[in-house]
């Protein structure tokens, strides 16, 4: 779908103000629909073509955000239940949007709907922005006529999922402030503060510095004069270790080991795989979507290899008419409740309700466990601190107290 670049003149219908900008749009019928959602009237509106505003539609990664995707699949579900046509809802939430680069891809949207092709191939044009979740569920609500529900749905669980990473976002910031924090003060006191201890003890001959001023000075020292292969050197290394987390199996496997190891992380890591696993097949199965599509989506909502690793061997137990819940039995990844209650579903044929019972329990259980790691940081945090603040002290206070001693 191409998309045009239009200068326009309108009357605010407030106050009757005159304005004037550039707004890009498929037609200038879509451009007068969007001026009149701004409430603008519009005057005048003709085509522009630009080259800086073409290199402004270029955008890498990721457009639309989880935030963003949750308010726009609400916005089209209460369209879709006041009745309004999939074809004129899409239109609405294009015509609607204000961020331009969301906009365009709400265009393209519209466009796809109304050249013939269902809303889950519209979706899949935009695998970046639409995860396959959405397109698989939609796809299904769609054969079945039942897209309200299964948009309905959907928004249930990106919901979840996104308290659920918030939760876990906001208590492993706190330790990462509380350490930044501390660190910057501590370079400060070295490069800014203690180098003035060094004439004020070579004044003196045979005056020695305590060795623990004298260690952070050092280190102050070697930090100044290597300054330019630090600056260097941090942005190399995350390079070197992305590329190495992106291309190699091994690096990629003990990278997800240790997540899941670590204390505290730990038990964060298992919580928050196990319940997308939960969450991602229940919504799926209790949508009749074959197992082994299921499966293959829940692995693309994955992130650690551990557990893209099981997913993977519960597949190769599906193709082998074995037990999908056997590549979880025994696994120090997996909670025993979780292995139990899979295990019982499978054999029960009761897999998705059972899912969706595993789902809720996890909705529950991680408030409960991100409040415990909270109380469990905060003491180490204090500790932390606490002895950063008391060596630091004492390298400031040391110097003043055996100078005067010296003397």
């Amino acid at each position: 779908m191409k998309i045009f670049d239009y200068k326009y003149r309108a009357k605010q219908l407030k106050d009757g103000k005159i304005v004037k900008g550039v707004t890009e749009a498929p037609s200038k019928a879509m451009v007068e629909r969007f001026l009149m959602e701004q409430s603008l009237k519009p005057i005048e509106i003709y085509q522009q073509k630009s080259f800086m505003q073409s290199l402004g539609r270029i955008t890498f990664g990721k457009v639309i955000t989880e935030r963003d995707l949750i308010f726009y699949l609400k916005q089209l579900s209460s369209l879709l239940h006041a009745s309004v046509k999939l074809n004129e809802a899409s239109e609405i939430l294009a015509t609607q949007q204000t961020n331009k680069n969301i906009r365009r891809i709400l265009y393209g949207i519209y466009y796809e709907i109304n050249s013939g092709q269902t809303l889950a191939e519209a979706y899949s044009e935009y695998p970046k922005d639409f995860p396959q979740i959405l397109v698989s569920m939609v796809g299904v609500g769609e054969q079945t006529g039942d897209l309200k529900g299964a948009v309905k749905n959907i928004i249930s669980y990106f919901e979840s999922q996104y308290r659920l990473k918030t939760s876990i976002k906001s208590t492993m910031m706190m330790p990462m402030i509380y350490i930044g924090v501390g660190f910057g003060v501590a370079i400060f006191l070295m490069l800014a503060v203690m180098p003035s201890f060094v004439s004020m003890f070579d004044s003196v001959e045979g005056a020695e510095m305590p060795a623990l001023t004298a260690f952070f000075i050092n280190t102050g020292d070697w930090i100044t004069s290597n300054l330019m292969y630090i600056v260097i050197g941090i942005p190399t290394f995350i390079m070197l270790f992305r590329y190495a987390k992106k291309t190699f199996e091994k690096f990629q496997i003990f990278l997800a080991y240790m997540m899941i190891k670590m204390p505290i992380i730990g038990e964060v890591t298992k919580l928050n795989n196990l319940s997308r696993i939960a969450s991602t097949l229940s919504q799926m199965l209790n949508n009749h979507v074959p197992l082994q599509d299921s499966l293959a989506t829940t692995y693309d909502t994955l992130g650690n290899k551990i557990y893209k690793d099981l997913i993977v061997q519960a597949q190769k137990n599906v193709n082998a008419g074995e037990y999908m819940s056997q590549a979880f039995e025994n696994h120090y990844a997996v909670e025993v409740v979780f292995a139990r209650m899979v295990s019982v579903g499978e054999r029960t044929g009761e897999l998705g309700p059972m899912l969706r019972s595993l789902s809720a329990f996890y909705d529950e259980d991680s408030e409960v466990k991100i409040e415990r790691l909270k109380k469990a940081i905060e003491p180490i945090l204090m500790i932390f601190i606490f002895s950063l603040i008391t060596v630091m002290l004492l390298a400031v206070m040391l110097p003043s107290l055996s100078f005067t001693q010296q003397i």
